[in-house]
C-alpha cells in the first residue's frame, strides 16, 4: 500500500514522528517530517514547484506555531491530491471531525498508533484515506474532462449550425431568386428545426461553463421591460403554431435596472419557450412584469398539464424531466437549471407553483433585488 510512497509526518513531538517514521517506512514509504506548520507548508509548496506532491499527509492538529486546521486549510489550497489523515490526542474527536469537514480524509487516534498491536488499525485507516482521496481526484479530473469535451463539442456544433441558419435567411429573403410557396414553407420548417438545434447547443454550452464555474454576468443599466417584449415577440411564432394566446403585462414606459441583458433574456426566453412546449393547443400563456420597493418580479404562467407536487422540488436540477406522456416535449433537461444559476448569479430567486392539476398549469416567478440594481447602478 505504501510502497515508493511519497509521505509528510507533521508533529511537534520529535518522538511521535520517529514513531511514525519508523512504521511508513517499513512499509516501503519514503518519509519527510516537519516539526511546524511553516515547515510542513514549505515542504508542499517545494514538492509542487519539482512537480511532485505527497501521496500522504499525516497532520498532528496540535502545532506551535499554527493552528492545524489552518495548515490543513493552506495546504488544501495548494494541493487538492494528497490524502491527509490527521492524527489527534485523547478526546481530539471533535477537532478532527472538524478537520474532515475541511478538506482531510480521514483521522487515527495517537493511542492506537502508538499501542501494541495497534499497526493494521493504523495502515487500514491510511488505505481508507488514499483510496478515499484517489477517488475524489478521479472524479474532478472526469468532471474536467466531461466540461472540456462538452465545450469542444458544443463549439464545433454552433458554428456550422449557425451558417447553416444564415443561408436559410438569405433564401427566405430571396437573395437567390423568388421562391416557390411549397419551398418556402419548406425552409420555414428547415428553419425552425435549425433554430431548435442552436438552442439545444447552446444549453449544452452554458452547461459546462457552469459545472466549470465559469458562469459570469456583468451587470449594466438595462430597460427589463424591453427585454421581456423581445422575449415575447420572438416568442410569438411558437405561440400561434399552436394556437396559445400569448399575453404581455407589461407597465409602460421604461423600467431600469442594472443586469446582465443577454443572460437575463436567456431565463425570460427558456421560461416562456418551456411554458409553450408544454401548453397544449389553444391554451394561454400570461407573461407580467411587476415591481416593488424591493424587487423586480417576472410572473409566466400558464395553462398548461402542471407538475406534480412530488416533482417540483427536482425542477430545477440537472437533467431532470417530468414523468408523463403528456409532457415528452424534445429538450435537454438543462434549460431550468441555467435559469436557476443566472438568476442566483444576479442574487434572486426562481420558484414555481403548480398543482398538478391539468388545464390549471404552473406559474414561474423571477425575483431580482431592487436593492442590488439600485447599488449597481
Amino acid at each position: 500500500m505504501l510502497t515508493n510512497k511519497n509521505v509528510l509526518s507533521i508533529d511537534d513531538s520529535r518522538a511521535i514522528r520517529a514513531f511514525v517514521s519508523s512504521l511508513v517506512s517499513n512499509a516501503g514509504a519514503r518519509i519527510a517530517e516537519a516539526g511546524t506548520g511553516t515547515e510542513a507548508i514549505d515542504l508542499v509548496a517545494s514538492e509542487q514547484a519539482q512537480g511532485r506532491h505527497f501521496d500522504l499527509i499525516l497532520l498532528d492538529l496540535v502545532l506551535p506555531d499554527i493552528d492545524g486546521l489552518e495548515v490543513l486549510r493552506r495546504i488544501r489550497e495548494r494541493d487538492k491530491d494528497s490524502a491527509v489523515v490527521v492524527l489527534t490526542g485523547a478526546g481530539g474527536v471533535a477537532s478532527a471531525t472538524s478537520a474532515m469537514q475541511h478538506g482531510a480524509d480521514g483521522y487515527v487516534e495517537k493511542q492506537y498508533v502508538t499501542k501494541v498491536g495497534g499497526e493494521p488499525e493504523f495502515f487500514y485507516s491510511l488505505k481508507q484515506a488514499m483510496e478515499h482521496r484517489a477517488g475524489y481526484v478521479a472524479r474532478r479530473q472526469l468532471d474536467e474532462l466531461r466540461t472540456d469535451f462538452y465545450s469542444m463539442i458544443t463549439h464545433d456544433l454552433r458554428n456550422p449550425a449557425g451558417t447553416v441558419l444564415g443561408l436559410i435567411k438569405l433564401l427566405l429573403a430571396g437573395k437567390a431568386g423568388p421562391l416557390a410557396p411549397r419551398q418556402e414553407e419548406m425552409l420555414r420548417l428547415a428553419q425552425r428545426s435549425g433554430e431548435k438545434f442552436v438552442s439545444l447547443i447552446t444549453n449544452y454550452l452554458d452547461y459546462s461553463k457552469i459545472e466549470a464555474g465559469y458562469l459570469k454576468v456583468v451587470p449594466a443599466e438595462t430597460d427589463i421591460a424591453s427585454l421581456l417584449r423581445s422575449s415575447a415577440v420572438q416568442a410569438e411564432l411558437m405561440a400561434e403554431a399552436k394556437n396559445i394566446a400569448l399575453k404581455l403585462n407589461v407597465p409602460p414606459g421604461p423600467l431600469r435596472v442594472c443586469v446582465d441583458a443577454d443572460k437575463i433574456e436567456q431565463v425570460f426566453d427558456n421560461l416562456i419557450s418551456n411554458a409553450i412546449k408544454y401548453t397544449p393547443d389553444h391554451g394561454s400563456i400570461t407573461v407580467t412584469l411587476q415591481q416593488s420597493e424591493r424587487d423586480v418580479i417576472v410572473h409566466v404562467a400558464d395553462t398548461g398539464a402542471g407538475i406534480p407536487k412530488d416533482q417540483v422540488g427536482s425542477l430545477f436540477t440537472k437533467y431532470h424531466r417530468v414523468p408523463g406522456s403528456e409532457r415528452q416535449a424534445t429538450g435537454t433537461g438543462l434549460g431550468l437549471l441555467i435559469v436557476k444559476e443566472i438568476v442566483e448569479a444576479h442574487r434572486g430567486t426562481v420558484s414555481v407553483i403548480s398543482d398538478g392539476i391539468p388545464g390549471h398549469g404552473s406559474t414561474f416567478t423571477v425575483w431580482l433585488p431592487a436593492v442590488v440594481v439600485a447599488q449597481s447602478a
